[in-house]
């Protein structure tokens, strides 16, 4: 393991350099920056609220039921009662 870890060191460790080289430390530097910014945005945070109902069903959160829903349901079950 330790062979293979020195492997992907020495990788590493040569495209930073030629990164280094390419671009310059500023250009590395900002975008570490907005890397690290990018990656804590709140925006970016799972949110229940975007998940559809299967999903919803599959982690066990209540469906989302929209009024159109209700009314469709409402009527389907009225016309399977029958008149």
């Amino acid at each position: 393991m330790r062979e293979m870890q020195l492997m992907v060191d020495d990788v590493l460790q040569a495209q930073l350099e030629a990164l280094w080289q390419r671009h310059g430390p500023w250009a590395i530097v900002k975008g570490l920056i907005g890397a690290s910014m990018r990656r804590k945005a709140p925006w970016r945070a799972n949110k229940i609220d975007d998940l559809n109902n299967y999903m919803r069903r599959d982690i066990g959160a209540p469906e989302i039921v929209l009024e159109v829903d209700r009314a469709l349901q409402a009527r389907f079950l009225r016309w399977r009662a029958g008149p």
